[in-house]
């Protein structure tokens, strides 16, 4: 009887209530409106979804053939480009990506450079020409000094940002022990 008499007291009083869900002296339930049963996103729902579309993302370079692949800036691919076209030929017939080559600038190179990789395809058994096209990658190259910080961090064990490697830790703080460790 007392908590009963505790409960309605405090109730009255605003204090088992706060006064941003009162209405008209009553109590307002904001989980009345809640299916019974129902539960939050399990952890790592979002960060997933997140993870997953960036992966897709960089799974679309993989079927870019870049301007330094060309062998001297024309219209034969040199060894790397070849090894690409090949790795691109085992699985364009089960990915929904273009094949995209790097725009050169020169619109009569792009189309005789597309020409031929539509051809190799095709002695490959792929044959839509349609998923060939010229144009600019989605990713985006290094800059030279970039290219040099990231080298130096794989290669001496951990990614920390700044100026990191093998001189006890370089200078400028970072991501922790990115790449390992």
């Amino acid at each position: 009887m007392a908590l009963r008499s505790l409960a309605g007291w405090l109730l009255a009083a605003g204090l088992a209530c706060p006064s941003a869900l009162m209405a008209g002296g009553r109590c307002i339930d904001n989980c009345a409106t809640i299916p019974k049963g129902a539960q939050p996103a399990p952890p790592g729902t979002y960060i997933n979804q997140f993870i997953a579309v960036q992966a897709g993302k960089a799974e679309t370079d993989d079927f870019v053939l870049y301007k330094h692949m060309w062998y001297r800036a024309g219209i034969e691919l040199g060894p790397l480009g070849r090894f690409q076209l090949g790795l691109i030929a085992r699985r364009l017939p089960s990915v929904p990506f273009p094949v995209v080559i790097e725009t050169s600038g020169n619109a009569e190179l792009d189309e005789t450079r597309r020409e031929v990789v539509v051809a190799m395809l095709r002695i490959s058994g792929f044959d839509d020409p349609s998923r060939v096209i010229v144009a600019y990658p989605i990713a985006e190259g290094l800059y030279g000094d970039e290219a040099y910080r990231v080298y130096n961090g794989i290669l001496f064990g951990g990614f920390r940002g700044g100026y990191s490697g093998g001189f006890g830790g370089g200078f400028g703080g970072g991501f922790g022990g990115y790449f390992g460790r």
